[in-house]
């Protein structure tokens, strides 16, 4: 007569093989695998439940690499960019050459306002911050930005690339021993409206009697203006050519001016590791 438990087990394990092969697989851009069951595929979002679980979810399709079915079937979403685009991340100086070295990278801008979210936005952000270390910190030699943007362009890097990088990385490609990153946050608030008026007369003797009888001649201005208002909040992190964290900041900003995030850094730099008030 076998053996009841050697029976149980074969029966789990054939019930447990049975139960994996049910199972889902989507297969995130970023090497994440979720198992379970994909319950609906719609326009930009798939549902999907995790095994073992009753919750639904919604996953973006375009975060999605692909999706190998129960059933055998696999549906791709997005290839994975091939890592030959990428730059050759052997550094070419040493940590010597490195030393004391700092360099900013275009500033990542986030606003419900899209004409802010642009290239020549991003880079003046970070011409500011380079400004502010130049001014208010000692010890670090600064890489000018144009220098800093040509490297990455010459190794495709823009801002999605940059971001699949450790700041070891980074740093090390530059050649500097310090690198800056960070992001803005620039919504519109809305806008306020002004106005004014002035009067003249022709004469100071009609000015004085101001008489509706007065030959003089009476003339008035109005004048209206508007100014718009932005809510900023800056975020700064500073890593070394080792990957360690020196500095991670952010803070809001005082004022409704679109320029007040020049202040805001300024704020910033200043209390980083080499400025004219760290603690």
């Amino acid at each position: 007569m076998k053996n009841p438990k050697f029976i149980f087990v074969l029966l789990f394990m054939f019930i447990s093989s049975i139960s994996l092969a049910q199972e889902d697989i989507v297969h995130m851009l970023n090497g994440d695998e979720k198992k379970g069951k994909v319950t609906a595929v719609k326009s930009e979002v798939i549902s999907f439940v995790y095994s073992g679980e009753d919750l639904e979810y919604e996953l973006k399709k375009e975060n999605i690499h692909k999706i190998d079915f129960a059933s055998g079937r696999t549906e791709v979403y997005n290839q994975i960019q091939s890592t030959s685009t990428l730059p050759n991340l052997n550094s070419t100086t040493t940590a010597a050459e490195r030393k004391n070295k700092i360099a900013v990278l275009p500033f990542k801008i986030v606003s419900n306002n899209t004409a802010l979210t642009t290239e020549g936005m991003m880079e003046e952000v970070q011409d500011a911050t380079a400004s502010s270390i130049r001014k208010n910190t000692s010890q670090v030699i600064l890489q000018d930005p144009s220098e800093t943007n040509a490297i990455l362009y010459e190794n495709n890097i823009g801002e999605a690339e940059a971001s699949k990088l450790r700041p070891a990385e980074l740093a090390q490609l530059l050649g500097v021993e310090f690198i800056v990153l960070g992001s803005a946050k620039i919504d519109y608030t809305g806008s306020n409206s002004y106005g004014s008026s002035s009067t003249t007369y022709k004469d100071k003797e009609n000015k004085d009697r101001k008489s509706s009888k007065s030959s003089g001649k009476e003339n008035t201005f109005s004048s209206s203006s508007s100014l718009e208002n932005y809510s900023t909040n800056i975020m700064i992190k500073i890593f070394n050519d080792q990957g360690k964290s020196l500095y991670n900041v952010d803070r809001t900003g005082i004022g409704t001016n679109l320029d007040k995030y020049e202040s805001t850094i300024s704020y910033l730099i200043k209390r980083s590791p080499w400025g004219s008030k760290r603690k």
